[in-house]
């Protein structure tokens, strides 16, 4: 018997059932289960046994799963080997470092929220629609944005950079207060309030996280409630040290400025680029190749992204 029931209630409800053949041949059943509505909603659900007879053989409650009708789409952003910085024995490279962080986003947030992500590359490298690799990093870059049809977000994931002599200081080695969390959101997530939720929770989070990891200064987030509250972004916003990070847009001649945010515009989705802090900060690179940041960060993103949506954690279930 398959039961369901929504986050927060306590009832089970019986949804589906499947008679077994009698037979231990590894046989697999499978149920579809159609919720009667396409907003957000988290539930869990359990496969119950009942038995023909219980002298052979005794029935236990099954074990709740968590899931949710949430899709997110993340991308890593670039790919492997792009973005490199080499100083003093430690390389850093963007577009090995994002995949490891969208990875461990997809773990955390279905173990944790039971959000199901699907990732525009699952290696080192990228392939969509026949290109590849740097074809998908300039003049088709929008197909990453159109991979997210159909999904609930398009988050690219990043980490910032900054002009060279930004702040009198050379460009790989900033000093920690120009670290703030930037989030680039494209035209259908500047109107949509779940997506500015999950923006400001992320935002906030990894603002957090960076001043407690040493590699920015205190309160560097400033959260926004609607499209009139958001700055567009600048060189001089983006490297200024004053500025504490928030949602922002930057448009061009053909709509959103950056490709695969137009790509999602272009399917509908609302989606956002997510720069987590500067590799031009030597600290950040240091705790990024240590394996710290990765988790620390996801965790950041699963939890906005769960917060967002106004889905509850397992734990607290």
């Amino acid at each position: 018997m398959v039961k369901r029931r929504k986050t927060g209630e306590t009832r089970w409800q019986t949804i589906g059932a499947r008679v077994s053949d009698g037979k231990a041949d590894g046989v697999e059943h499978s149920f579809v289960d159609t919720l009667q509505s396409s907003e957000p909603q988290q539930y869990e659900y359990r496969i119950d046994i009942k038995v023909r007879g219980d002298r052979e053989c005794k029935a236990e409650e099954g074990k709740p799963v968590l899931a949710s009708n949430v899709l997110i789409c993340l991308d890593p952003g670039h790919y492997e080997g792009q973005n490199v910085i080499e100083t003093k024995g430690i390389r850093y490279a963007e577009g090995d470092f994002t995949l490891e962080l969208a990875q461990e986003v997809r773990k955390i947030l279905v173990e944790t929220y039971g959000i199901t992500s699907l990732l525009t590359r699952e290696s080192k490298t990228i392939s969509i629609g026949g290109y590849t690799d740097g074809e998908l990093d300039q003049g088709h870059i929008s197909l990453r944005g159109e991979y997210a049809r159909g999904s609930n977000l398009f988050l690219s994931l990043h980490t910032n950079a900054n002009l060279e002599g930004a702040n009198g200081a050379p460009a790989d080695s900033q000093p920690i207060e120009i670290t703030k969390p930037i989030i680039i959101a494209n035209v259908n997530a500047c109107d949509s309030m779940p997506a500015l939720a999950v923006g400001n929770a992320v935002g906030s989070r990894l603002a957090e996280v960076n001043a407690q990891m040493g590699i920015a200064l205190p309160g560097k987030f400033k959260t926004v409630s609607s499209r009139k509250e958001m700055v567009p972004w600048t060189d001089a916003f983006n490297d200024g040290l004053e500025n504490p990070g928030t949602i922002c847009y930057r448009t061009g001649q053909d709509g959103d400025y950056y490709g695969v945010l137009r790509g999602a515009a272009d399917v509908g989705v609302p989606g956002m680029i997510i720069e987590h802090g500067f590799h031009t900060v030597p600290k950040m690179r240091e705790l990024a190749v240590q394996g710290e940041l990765a988790v620390q960060w996801a965790q950041a993103d699963a939890y906005g992204i769960g917060e967002g949506f106004g889905m509850k954690k397992k734990e607290d279930l």
